[in-house]
This record gives structure tokens, sequence and C-alpha cells, in this order.
């Protein structure tokens, strides 16, 4: 009886989302019957995945508190008591190195090295300052684009930002990030010291 009446609801389901799709007279009629039945499910699971979500922070903060040290408690406290993002920076960056989270920002060749290209992403960052220092605009511009890529290299994971304690990523990608920032500003620099230029010219 079990398999039947399975079976029974499977077959009431797709006759109804075939009606959904069959314009008319039950096209309305099938969205009114399967409206309020869905908005139930969505909602239903954002709600039981929110409680999940809470739950599980609660159980990291209690874990947290039974088993970090006085130290390192004390200096959680601190970081909750900062007065601006200067301070907050500066007591998690203290509480990551107390906690040696700082070595997994300098190394490549932890157990998530084998999910991301470092070894392109230096490469990258190599490319782009020979050719800034060597005032090469267009080898510039030719290894910026490599870096438009979307998540080049991985740099953007998330998991990269969820390790220490101020969200500081590994070293490599910060390094990276300011190479990108920098060759930029030396792009404008030098478009806007062609164009003072030209227009100097022609106005002479």
């Amino acid at each position: 009886p079990i398999l039947v009446l399975r079976h029974s609801l499977s077959f009431y389901l797709l006759f109804l989302l075939f009606l959904t799709i069959v314009p008319g007279f039950l096209h309305v009629a099938s969205g009114k019957v399967l409206r309020w039945p869905i908005l139930f499910i969505t909602y239903f699971q954002i709600s039981v995945e929110l409680v999940m979500y809470i739950i599980l922070r609660l159980l990291i903060r209690a874990m947290e508190f039974v088993f970090q040290s006085t130290t390192h408690r004390k200096m959680r406290a601190a970081i909750f008591q900062a007065e601006d993002y200067s301070d907050w920076l500066a007591k998690t960056r203290e509480l990551d190195e107390s906690q040696g989270r700082d070595w997994w920002q300098r190394t490549v060749t932890d157990d998530l090295g084998s999910r991301y290209n470092w070894a392109f992403v230096r490469e990258l960052i190599r490319d782009l300052r020979k050719a800034r220092e060597g005032g090469d605009l267009m080898g510039t511009v030719k290894s910026l684009r490599q870096c438009t890529r979307k998540n080049v290299g991985g740099v953007m994971s998330n998991e990269l930002f969820a390790f220490t304690n101020s969200g500081e990523p590994k070293f490599v990608v910060t390094e990276f990030v300011a190479e990108v920032c920098e060759s930029l500003r030396w792009i404008t620099d030098q478009c806007a010291d062609v164009g003072v230029g030209g227009a100097e010219a022609r106005g002479g």
C-alpha cells in the first residue's frame, strides 16, 4: 500500500506540474493550487537552514569557550571592545599570531595547497612587477588581462578568507592584489602623463 501511495502521489505531482505549463484555465488553476504548497516548502526549508546555522554557531562558541585558553579568551574579549577597525584588525592579527594562524598565511603547501594554482599566481606577480619596473606599458596591460579572469588561481575562494580571525587570506593573495592595484595605478599615471604631454604638444 505504501508503494502504491507513493506512485499515486508522484503521478499527481507530475500531473500538476504538467498543468503549470499548459496555457489556459488549467494553467491558472494549477498555479493557484501549487502556489501555497511551494511557498510553504520554500520558507520551511529556509527556516530549517537558519535554525541549523544558529545552532551550529552556538555550538562553536560553546566549544571555543570551553577549550580555548584564558589568554585567548581575554584576547577575544578585547576584540569585541575594539574602538575602530584599525584597533579591531590589530587585535585580531595578534590573536592569529598567538594561535599560529599566521603560519597558515605564510605557507602554500598546506592541505589546501593542491586546490589552488599558486605557481600561476606567483608567475603573474613576477610578470606584473617586471613589466612595471621595466616601464613596459603594453606588457603590464597584457599581464593584467590574465588577472581579470574570474577567480584567477582561486584567489577569491571563500575558504581563504575564513581561516583567520582577521579574515585576511594567505600572504600570496595579499601580495597579488597589492601588485594588481599598484600596476593599475602605474598605468593610470602613465596614461595621464601621455595625455598631458600630448595636450602640451598640440598647444605648442
